[in-house]
């Protein structure tokens, strides 16, 4: 019996002293609270459990805003007392709104992100473990030209579920559901992309569209940039990734792991005008693009259908040329930038030109080169030449009318290319024009009769150079353009 009286004033004793305790940590903490000036809260409730909730938390400095509608932390209590270690079984928050603002660094704020370290140092560590938020919107700023705040990342509606280990190691399959309503992040000076509804579980993507887009009209971009670059408007409609993996150590990304990524549809208006200075930087073949990443991608295919590619381009005269690919259905693998598996990246694909027509598109490409390397076959048929006058014209000054039954090319690219071309037309009539615009009639009357009735001509390509500041496509457009010139035109 005494041993029992015991026990229950032992028992009573350190109730006593835990409900104690409770409250004086309570105390203590809000009293903490109270004395960061940059923090503060409408409500602040502490239960025996050790659960800690906040409400209309704020925190703010002269790098981020902070506000959290509700905040409520589950802390191991025992762990507290016990251990040098802050354990939070489980963290939830609702309702964040957060503000990033970039600034640059001068003496005074390095003494000051110092004072703040030596503080975090004397704090002590702490271990986060269940974490789910729900309607976060974040937006990352800095000072433009005109000393004002441009957005450079905005993110609205996150929520995220994840169970967390090392703080200093965070692996991907800590992961557990993630969704964005809108993302938004500015991708240089001309272009920002965006996401709209995209989601994450068992290791699958999915986004409902994916934009990347020009702050500028077609009529007004060309005044912020000091030369020639492309107008882009890329709308991608429904993407799924399967099978995606990052590997992470010391959260540094070495790996990203996909199976393949579904897309639905795109549409993609490519515009250059051509008033301002050319571009004279030479640009990155694909190959190099993948070769200068800082971790190693794996992925097996993409594929892609029912989209369509527009290129326009604004001439010096104020003329505009254009060509569209029309339903293209194309799919891309082995995109990967492991030399060790020694293969090339493969594209097949086909488009419409015209509504009759078909044009299909195999390219067997080297990412592992170090100047532009590629096969490239292409076989078109019944392709109306009035498709194609609008490039034709500006760059070989000529046009077609009639029907090109059958077209063939072979490209081979090490730097530079050789190859093949082949047509044949029906019922053509050519119209060729001198360098002003002014259409030779006699030239083309004559080049007409040597084209009618429908004829088979082949050519072969030499030592074709790549502009280097333009893309791999337009190398291989005008390498078929240079074997059409050298079979209409007889050139030897």
């Amino acid at each position: 019996m005494k041993i029992l009286k015991r026990s229950v004033f032992v028992i009573l004793i350190l109730a006593i002293l835990y409900v104690a305790a409770i409250f004086t940590l309570e105390y203590y903490i809000e009293k903490q609270i109270e004395n960061q000036d940059d923090l503060s809260y409408s409500d602040f409730k502490m239960s025996f459990s050790g659960n800690f909730i906040f409400k209309d938390l704020k925190f703010s400095n002269e790098i981020l805003d902070l506000e959290v509608g509700e905040l409520n932390l589950s802390v191991g209590i025992m762990k507290i007392i016990t251990s040098d270690t802050l354990l939070i079984r489980k963290s939830y928050a609702k309702n964040v709104r957060l503000n990033q603002y970039k600034m640059d660094i001068d003496s005074s704020h390095v003494d000051s992100l110092n004072s703040r370290k030596k503080e975090k140092s004397v704090q002590k560590p702490f271990a986060l473990r269940k974490v789910q938020i729900e309607d976060l919107d974040f937006y990352s700023m800095e000072k433009n030209d005109e000393g004002k705040n441009d957005t450079i990342t905005r993110v609205l509606g996150l929520d995220l579920q994840a169970t967390l280990g090392d703080l200093n190691d965070i692996q991907f399959d800590q992961l557990e559901k993630l969704s964005i309503k809108f993302l938004r992040q500015k991708a240089g000076d001309l272009h920002d992309i965006s996401a709209d509804h995209l989601k994450y579980e068992n290791h699958q993507f999915e986004l409902d569209s994916f934009k990347v887009f020009t702050r500028y009209t077609k009529a007004d971009y060309i005044n912020h940039i000091p030369q020639q670059k492309d107008h882009v408007e890329l709308v991608v409609h429904r993407i799924i990734l399967d099978s995606v993996d990052f590997t992470i150590q010391k959260n540094q990304l070495e790996k990203i792991v996909f199976n393949e990524i579904q897309i639905d549809s795109f549409q993609l208006d490519v515009y250059r005008d051509k008033n301002i200075p050319e571009f004279t930087h030479h640009k990155l073949t694909y190959g190099q693009m993948l070769q200068k990443l800082e971790f190693i991608i794996d992925g097996k295919a993409l594929e892609t259908k029912k989209s369509s590619i527009s290129y326009s381009m604004k001439g010096e005269d104020g003329q505009l040329s254009r060509i569209d690919l029309l339903n293209v259905n194309a799919k891309i693998t082995h995109i990967h930038n492991i030399p060790s598996k020694k293969q090339n990246a493969i594209l097949k694909g086909t488009f419409q030109l015209s509504p009759k027509s078909t044009v299909g598109v195999d390219i067997s490409y080297n990412q592992f080169a170090k100047v532009e390397t590629f096969q490239l076959d292409a076989h078109a048929i019944n392709v109306e030449t009035s498709a194609l006058n609008s490039m034709l014209r500006p760059t070989v000054n000529i046009e077609l009318n009639g029907v090109i039954k059958e077209l063939k090319a072979h490209m081979v690219s090490h730097g530079s290319a050789n190859g093949t071309f082949m047509i044949q037309s029906q019922n053509f009539q050519l119209d060729i024009f001198d360098k002003e615009g002014e259409e030779r009639k006699l030239v083309s009357f004559v080049a007409s009769k040597m084209l009618n009735p429908p004829i088979e001509k082949s050519s072969e390509v030499h030592n074709f150079e790549r502009d280097p500041t333009r893309s791999m496509w337009r190398y291989a457009w005008f390498f078929v353009l240079e074997g059409m010139k050298n079979s209409i035109l007889l050139k030897k």
